[in-house]
């Protein structure tokens, strides 16, 4: 019990990321169409105590690591009790990623209920911009939410930025400029064909290679060892406070060191982001299956788990997502 499990491909599964909604209360030009989407309905969606059950059942199995995710996970009601008894079954690192908009009323609340970090998603410096890219977002209760997570010790605060040619790019050396000062951890995400919202083109997408040319710009670039635990390569500008990572799933993929499983808001168990296979265990959940049983879905979902995903192939398109808040980010 609670040793680590290993994949075909000799990967560590111990990290699993919670989308816990598929509601938002922004609608951002890359996650999700500009057409009106229809959501799951409550009945649809996992209820808290069947989230914390399979906590339970996978934490058997080494399960260090849960992020919680959306949709927006903040507008979720009592979200502060789900916290709270994730935490509870054991889970060394719990985080969270959200918008910001509503963080800055939960952070300490989240902070006392157990939860470890945040991450912010946030692609522009500018006012006006913002409510572009979020399509009606207030840029102002982001920074209010990063100043009271950091109140709360709900820290370090990461940054995720998706630059988008023509769109944002010319803002990556202030968000890079961002670290000197600050203890932040700004990562830059390339932009991915995962949605249907017709924004993705292969030239939209800038490679970490050249967001990583641009910041050296602004000081000699110290990198940290690579340790192959998560997706990003990171690095520091001498003499800066915080980090800079790049997660490049495009140019630079770090599918061999995948260590995550995701469980999507209606109740799959879904191995890979870019993958269709799916294993349903909420209907197994509700159809009262055995402890044993549940624990043979989430095996199963390991063991199908692919070695890499196809997102650089000729025929590779963005039908297996519809839209990210149906999955989690």
């Amino acid at each position: 019990m609670n040793h680590p499990i290993k994949d075909r491909f000799d990967r560590r599964i111990d990290y699993l990321r919670i989308s816990i909604t598929d509601k938002c209360n922004l609608k951002c030009l890359y996650c999700r169409p500009p057409k009106k989407i229809k959501y799951f309905a409550e009945d649809q969606v996992l209820k808290d105590g069947e989230i914390v059950k399979i906590v339970q059942i996978v934490r058997r199995h080494g399960l260090r690591k849960v992020r919680i995710t959306g949709g927006e996970p903040l507008v979720r009601k009592n979200i502060t009790d789900l916290i709270a008894s994730i935490k509870r079954t054991g889970i060394r690192d719990l985080s969270l990623t959200t918008n910001g908009i509503k963080l800055s009323k939960q952070a300490r609340a989240l902070k006392e209920a157990g939860l470890d970090r945040v991450n912010i998603s946030l692609d522009t410096l500018k006012s006006d911009k913002y409510k572009m890219i979020t399509r009606g977002g207030d840029i102002r209760l982001v920074w209010k939410s990063i100043e009271e997570a950091e109140r709360a010790g709900l820290t370090p605060i990461k940054i995720n930025m998706v630059p988008i040619r023509g769109i944002n790019d010319d803002e990556v050396l202030d968000f890079a400029s961002l670290t000197i000062k600050n203890n932040f951890h700004i990562r830059f995400i390339e932009f991915m064909p995962a949605t249907c919202s017709g924004l993705w083109k292969k030239d939209t997408c800038i490679k970490s290679s050249d967001i990583l040319k641009s910041i050296s710009t602004l000081g000699k670039l110290e990198q940290f060892e690579f340790r192959g635990k998560g997706p990003s390569r990171n690095y520091r500008i001498k003499g800066a406070s915080g980090v800079i990572g790049v997660i490049s799933p495009l140019s630079d993929h770090f599918c061999n060191y995948c260590n995550r499983l995701r469980l999507t808001a209606n109740g799959k168990i879904r191995p890979c982001l870019f993958s269709k296979k799916e294993v349903d265990i909420m209907t197994a959940l509700r159809s009262g299956a055995s402890d044993e049983e549940l624990e043979q879905l989430f095996l199963h979902a390991i063991e199908i788990k692919p070695q890499g995903h196809s997102l650089n192939e000729e025929n590779a398109s963005s039908s297996h997502i519809d839209t990210m808040s149906k999955i989690g980010g």
